[in-house]
């Protein structure tokens, strides 16, 4: 997979409508930290329960948006993003990513800023 991608830097995959981000215990204490939290106001602030009840999931914006992608479509946790962001899609991609993200399929672009 690694070698047809070229991310566009778009945040087409911040902004998929009933999209979910678990996030692990390590994920939450290094997010909570990047922020200025503590783990607990982290934990009631920023995730909910996610819909098969077994873990914790980010919150998402009322369109379905990621709360921490950025107007210029950056990630405003870059440094410590959940693992599924950070490894979409060179590590795991769904049937429709390629329908979500425009640069999968080896079409690619100008290198630009980092999200």
């Amino acid at each position: 997979m690694k070698g047809d991608f070229a991310c566009r830097r778009c945040g087409a995959c911040c902004r998929i409508k009933d999209g979910i981000v678990r996030v692990s215990e390590a994920e939450i204490s290094r997010i909570a930290k990047f922020l200025g939290m503590d783990e607990a106001e982290f934990v009631d602030r920023e995730t909910e329960i996610s819909p098969d009840r077994r873990s914790l999931v980010l919150k998402s914006r009322a369109d379905g948006s990621c709360v921490y992608l950025t107007d210029d479509n950056l990630c405003l946790v870059n440094p410590v993003k959940p693992d599924k962001c950070r490894t979409f899609p060179l590590e795991w991609r769904n049937a429709d990513s390629s329908e979500v993200c425009p640069a999968i399929g080896g079409e690619t672009a100008p290198a630009s800023r980092t999200a």
